[in-house]
């Protein structure tokens, strides 16, 4: 099934081995995002990673890598949380994960957002196409995006995303949150892509959902009959920029949660991994499309 967030505020053929060059270096999940507070993950980042095009990485230059690079300093926008919770979702369902933080969005001197777009995802991409034996990349989850006309994306975006699947490295992208029935946001619209769509409980409340209730797919999630890959759920208390837990829903969680539950069922390659992952799946539907739902333990 191939298919079709709004923006959060606002090649090289590579080998197809299955075995990594750095065999020692475990396999980490990517997750490109705003960036996070590395302290509540200091066991589980094995790298950090600052691409900006506005505003300033904290070296003072708009790239940075290593220790510190994808850290936030503290600021009253709650969006800035978004990254911590995607990590703290990745952790959640598989625990010894080790992850890849690559900040892509910048903070104004009042501790705002800066803009952002899918150039800046496409620019995150080219590091992980670059790096991707280097520091074993595994899988990479991407939850920001937009609805555009005929799945339109930055050049080399596709390509990017082709080259890692052929390398058996998934990116992992939500469908989006505007409720439309008949388009998801690019980059999952890619055919490349593992979309990713949320399901819900309606009616329960701000708690996370329940795992032993029926799957429902949210109406708020995107896309027509056939263009999203997988739902999962999409309700949960996720971690904060600083450290506490508040309700989530959405697309992005499910994503997250996704690039978890992919590395921790990794098989050899991606075919193999996405045909398992699809034979453990019960079908869900809502009023608009029906679906294929993962049951995470």
């Amino acid at each position: 099934m191939k298919k079709l967030l709004t923006l959060l505020i606002s090649i090289a053929v590579l080998g197809t081995t299955a075995v990594p060059v750095h065999a020692e270096v475990p396999p980490a999940v990517v997750v490109i995002d705003t960036g996070t507070n590395t302290s509540l993950f200091k066991d589980s980042i094995s790298y950090e990673v600052c691409i900006l095009s506005s505003y300033k990485c904290p070296n003072g230059k708009q790239m940075m890598e290593g220790s510190g690079a994808a850290n936030l300093p503290a600021t009253k926008d709650r969006n800035f949380s978004h990254g911590t919770q995607m990590v703290s979702l990745v952790l959640r369902v598989n625990p010894s994960a080790k992850v890849i933080p690559i900040r892509i969005v910048g903070m104004t001197p009042a501790g705002n957002q800066g803009f952002y777009s899918l150039s800046d995802v496409n620019n995150a991409l080219n590091w992980v196409v670059a790096n991707r034996v280097t520091h074993n990349i595994a899988v990479v989850s991407i939850s920001q995006g937009a609805i555009f006309a005929n799945c339109k994306v930055p050049a080399g975006l596709a390509e990017n995303i082709a080259a890692l699947k052929a390398a058996n490295v998934p990116v992992v992208a939500a469908v989006g949150n505007n409720g439309n029935r008949t388009a998801t946001h690019a980059p999952a619209c890619l055919t490349d892509t593992v979309s990713i769509g949320a399901t819900d409980n309606p009616g329960r409340g701000a708690i996370e959902y329940d795992k032993d209730a029926s799957p429902y797919i949210a109406r708020y999630s995107n896309g027509a009959q056939g263009q999203t890959d997988f739902f999962l759920n999409g309700r949960w208390n996720a971690m904060q920029l600083n450290g506490t837990l508040r309700f989530t829903a959405g697309t992005s969680g499910a994503t997250a949660a996704m690039a978890g539950w992919w590395l921790l069922n990794r098989k050899a390659t991606f075919d193999e991994t996405f045909n398992g992952l699809m034979a453990t799946t019960v079908d869900t539907k809502n009023e608009f499309q029906t679906g294929k739902y993962v049951r995470l333990p």
